[in-house]
């Protein structure tokens, strides 16, 4: 049996991880993604380093920090100050590529405006959306059947399709299209004496949602529960909190409205559910089970109606930021259970290229996921996590955020702080920056925010700036240190 497994790596864009039954969702279904994890590794505290698709997408490749890699906001609008990823920088195609992967991509780039995967390690590419569709010949449909769109509409009298119904046969969608070249080209590997790796990456839940009836029929939206954070007034929280609901025209959408959307979203996401269990079958049948190790994960969450909002830039709740991280293999490399640990997605770069029998390069932020998968203990693992936001549609802005268990730090220059406790308001309601009860987890939250900082060259290196925190707690050091009760 190779040492060097084959690895399926699955995909999606903008995906909540509380839509899944794995974590708790009892109305969207998801029982092939369900299974996956009762099989595999749960991992329960998995964080996207970035709510952008290219920063998050880029950060996966390389196992750097946006701050560090350079892709700060997505590379298809104008705030973009570089086309996109450095191609010179390493990422796990070309490591596994250079350790004799043979390797295939399909679906959605966004990481640069005209280089393609091809020149990050990827010897065969099929395309569809965000980077280089010219070299596609997928032919996926969508055919918005009238009468279904959910649209919102804006003074100028344009509306902005949201979601609806896709009247195409089943078959012929993007996501059926996708999902039967990446089963065709795993199985063409399987064929072939080398290892391989096949990603396979769906530019869906990401709106518009446009479900094929089949599943659309699955949801009734007066079934929905409200998000127990819909109704957040911002009392007290960053202006442009409030700014974004605006933005959106989402003002006057009560939750009636709502439970259209989620629907077709959950709908969507039932699709994609039947996608990974359709390559998981084809696993099996190939005979690759044995050897291969398959990994389901996204790019960012959605806020998809909580705190009323929609979509995900400008704002650091968990809505956003935590994110669905499953993996089944053989038991030499995956054993069954759930990690509690705090893991990055751009964690899953050194942990495939350690798979493969690469070396991992020294000078990276992430950190190899393989013991852990495995059922490792892994002394002095950090217990807090690290995120950034740096503009998107309202150009460049600077936030950062570190979460414990309990609590979150959100720091943003240009407006007011935020501090959570996470295990008395879940629903991140109540700001307690200026809580005079909370003064000292402040204090140490910010420490920890500057720990971090300084472990991954970030940006707060102004010594006006500096000195407004606390001394620096560095991740490596915060155990011993914490003041904080769990």
């Amino acid at each position: 049996m190779s040492e060097q497994p084959n690895i399926v790596f699955f995909m999606t864009d903008q995906l909540r991880r509380d839509a899944l039954g794995c974590y708790g969702n009892t109305i969207c279904k998801t029982p092939h993604l369900d299974r996956l994890a009762a099989e595999g590794v749960r991992f329960d505290q998995a964080y996207t380093v970035s709510p952008v698709c290219s920063p998050a997408r880029a950060s996966l490749l390389t196992g750097l920090y946006p701050h560090n890699h350079g892709v700060m906001v997505n590379t298809h609008i104008a705030p973009a100050l570089s086309p996109g990823l450095s191609p010179d920088l390493p990422t796990f195609g070309t490591l596994l590529k250079d350790a004799g992967y043979a390797l295939d991509y399909v679906g959605k780039w966004h990481v640069h405006q005209s280089l393609t995967p091809r020149d990050y390690g990827f010897d065969r590419i099929e395309a569809g959306s965000l980077g280089f569709e010219g070299t596609t010949t997928l032919k996926g449909k969508t055919e918005i059947l009238p009468g279904s769109e959910i649209n919102i509409d804006f003074d100028n009298g344009r509306p902005q399709l949201i979601a609806g119904l896709n009247g195409a046969e089943e078959a012929d969608t993007w996501l059926a299209q996708r999902t039967r070249v990446g089963i065709e080209m795993l199985r063409d590997r399987a064929e072939g004496n080398k290892p391989f790796m096949v990603r396979i990456d769906m530019p869906e839940p990401h709106f518009a949602c446009l479900p094929v009836e089949r599943y659309a029929s699955m949801y009734n939206p007066a079934e929905i529960p409200q998000w127990n954070n819909f109704e957040d007034t911002f009392e007290g929280k960053p202006p442009g909190h409030l700014r974004k609901l605006l933005e959106w025209n989402l003002q006057d959408k009560d939750w009636n409205w709502w439970q259209q959307v989620v629907a077709r979203y959950y709908a969507v996401i039932t699709q994609i559910d039947q996608c990974v269990g359709d390559v998981l079958a084809a696993i099996d049948d190939t005979g690759l089970a044995e050897n291969t190790i398959f990994v389901f994960c996204t790019d960012h969450g959605d806020a998809m109606g909580s705190h009323g909002h929609f979509e995900k830039a400008g704002t650091m709740y968990d809505e956003i930021y935590r994110i669905p991280l499953l993996i089944k293999g053989p038991k030499r490399w995956v054993k069954p259970g759930v990690v509690t640990e705090f893991v990055r997605s751009l964690d899953l770069m050194p942990t495939f290229t350690q798979w493969g029998g690469a070396t991992v390069p020294d000078d990276i932020d992430g950190v190899s996921l393989k013991g852990l998968a495995a059922g490792n203990p892994q002394p002095n693992w950090p217990d807090s996590v690290y995120c950034e936001h740096h503009g998107e549609v309202w150009g460049y802005q600077s936030q950062r955020m570190v979460r414990t268990m309990r609590w979150k730090y959100a720091y943003d220059p240009h407006a007011i702080d935020e501090l959570y406790d996470l295990a008395a308001d879940p629903g991140e309601l109540i700001n307690l920056i200026d809580s005079p009860d909370h003064a000292d987890i402040v204090t140490e939250m910010k420490a920890r925010l500057l720990g971090w900082n300084d472990a991954t060259s970030d940006i707060f290196q102004w010594r006006w700036v500096r000195w407004n925190f606390p001394d620096p707690v560095s991740p490596s050091d915060a155990r011993t240190v914490s003041r904080l009760t769990a």
